[in-house]
């Protein structure tokens, strides 16, 4: 949990009461697998600037997606969204289809962004398309 603590910035100096707020909603998906982890990709890709904010996008964690899986599985699942077919029938395309490129393309296409704590989509609006750059993250 340390670094949630480090990735909110706040400049507001906000109330005791905008503190209880936060840790209210932080404990309601405390026990939800992996939305803790979402929460933090989220944190790292939007970087509010407010405990305000922060407190916004934990409650619309709804519109994120963080990609636990490879392209391989991320093109199996968008895959079998897009053309409302069952597991049982992905399991028969996979001799067929290359689902790893479907994947990444998926990935490119959904403007898929990479964080630190794993790949993050955002649904409405996607994030905007990220231009390569020659620095590295750290």
């Amino acid at each position: 949990m340390p670094y949630i603590g480090e990735l909110i910035c706040d400049t507001d100096c906000p109330a005791v009461e905008d503190y209880n707020d936060f840790a209210e909603r932080l404990e309601a998906i405390w026990q939800k697998n992996g939305m803790l982890l979402t929460y933090a990709a989220v944190l790292d890709a939007e970087r509010p600037d407010t405990l305000h904010k922060a407190v916004e996008l934990l409650q619309s964690l709804d519109n994120y997606q963080r990609i636990v899986e490879g392209a391989y599985e991320y093109g199996q699942q968008r895959f079998q969204e897009t053309f409302g077919l069952n597991d049982e029938a992905i399991y028969e395309l996979g001799d067929y289809v290359d689902f790893e490129k479907y994947g990444k393309d998926s990935m490119k296409r959904d403007h898929v962004i990479e964080t630190d704590f794993g790949l993050l989509r955002r649904f409405d609006p996607p994030f905007p398309e990220q231009v390569p750059t020659q620095e590295q993250r750290m």
